[in-house]
């Protein structure tokens, strides 16, 4: 079940899982003491793109139970990773976010992401869990270039993202553009795949000026296209 109305965490319980240790005096181990617990790097990852109430990592987390998002939480905010804070815009929220060490942890996430996708089955798994934001994030960390700098706005089954282009890099951030967006993308899961995967797919085959069926463009299309072709998804294979 889900967590409070108000988007906080539930009271703490007498019966929360104890903290585990490696019990070395290592930098690895030390890390490992608060990150290796379950849950807690995908906690990172759901927090990258910005802050989020309780309840909305609770949705994002399949599987989790509210004690231990809980918990973890805890772990990460005693540690500096991640702080609770009240947001004032547009709504008054209690939304977890993370620090500047957090963001620094997020960089290391990111980097066993990209280890771990040559791991990933093609096709996913039956009955695992597969969203279009987390390819996205995976996506922009691998920016091409040859993009203009500015906001690109995706709505992937009515969520919108945000892909911010500056400084020769790309940052994902929940949310839709608090400024016109070079080029606005609407579509579902499975389309926006198939543009990930073959960005001409957006493009109807007859050469129509128009997108392709299931595809929304707001914008140029050929910047919808260049969009999906400098956020390549496929991470080449360790040798």
């Amino acid at each position: 079940m889900g967590g409070p109305a108000d988007g906080t965490e539930p009271e703490s319980t007498e019966n929360l899982m104890a903290t585990r240790t490696y019990g070395q005096h290592c930098g690895l181990a030390a890390a490992m003491d608060l990150v290796g617990q379950r849950w807690s790097m995908l906690i990172v990852r759901d927090l990258t793109p910005g802050p989020l109430r309780f309840t909305d990592l609770f949705e994002g987390l399949p599987g989790i139970a509210t004690d231990v998002l809980a918990e973890r939480l805890r772990e990460l905010q005693a540690a500096g990773v991640v702080e609770h804070r009240t947001t004032r815009s547009p709504v008054s929220a209690k939304v977890y976010a993370l620090t500047e060490t957090g963001r620094a942890l997020s960089d290391i996430a990111a980097q066993l992401a990209d280890w771990g996708r040559p791991l990933l089955p093609t096709p996913p798994a039956e009955g695992t869990v597969v969203r279009a934001r987390w390819a996205l994030q995976t996506m922009a960390r691998r920016y091409a270039g040859g993009l203009a700098d500015g906001v690109y706005e995706l709505v992937i089954d009515d969520e919108p993202l945000c892909v911010e282009v500056g400084e020769n890099r790309a940052i994902v951030r929940y949310g839709p553009a608090t400024e016109p967006p070079i080029v606005r993308i609407g579509c579902s899961a499975k389309k926006f795949f198939a543009a990930a995967t073959r960005p001409s797919a957006i493009r109807r085959r007859d050469g129509d000026a128009r997108p392709s069926a299931g595809y929304e463009v707001d914008g140029d299309l050929d910047t919808a296209v260049a969009l999906f072709s400098a956020l390549p998804l496929a991470v080449p294979a360790r040798s």
